[in-house]
């Protein structure tokens, strides 16, 4: 009979960002990191496209491997944006500039590609891919929480974000 050898690591493996909790699962090379992010993204400013993030984690030096990321978020904005369908993703670089979608820049969303929201009213919005991203030792280990659009013209000087962010992983470090 197969024994499972994962656990609640003690402390945690990479280094949580601002406004963002992790736990922390696996044995030495197979992790499981569950963020729980209760933040605000940078000021938006309005009737533009623009793009901001949060960086949500780092991940320890090394060769890492990202296997999977699940990613359920909700905005909750000021009156004028709570209608926009923003696209929001994971990505190795934190997104930024006059743009509506994270798509032109691949690093925007390389962990977990741009997803439409409902809206910024605080409704849910959910994905997960399977994702095969292989981070050299030398590569960029931070991972952002992104979000684009093109706001609504009064924009938002922070916009709240609560999202729950699991990230499969193996560390080839060492």
């Amino acid at each position: 009979m197969a024994r499972n050898n994962t656990f609640l690591l003690e402390g945690v493996v990479g280094s949580p960002g601002s406004g963002v909790t992790a736990r922390e699962y696996g044995d030495k090379h197979n992790h499981t990191t569950v963020l729980t992010v209760q933040s605000t993204f940078p000021a938006i400013a309005g009737g533009a496209s623009l793009a901001v993030g949060k960086l949500v984690y780092t991940l320890p030096a090394g060769a890492v491997v990202v296997k999977a990321s699940r990613l359920r978020v909700a905005c909750n904005g000021v009156a004028a944006i709570q209608a926009d369908t923003p696209d929001v993703g994971l990505g190795t670089t934190i997104a930024s500039g006059a743009v509506a979608v994270l798509g032109g820049t691949a690093a925007f969303e390389n962990i977990l590609t741009g997803q439409t929201m409902t809206d910024c009213n605080g409704t849910a919005s959910d994905a997960a891919v399977a994702t095969e991203l292989v981070i050299a030792s030398g590569g960029a280990h931070t991972v952002y929480l992104n979000i684009a659009d093109g706001w609504a013209a009064t924009g938002d000087p922070a916009l709240d974000v609560n999202a729950k962010i699991v990230l499969t992983w193996i560390y080839q470090g060492d």
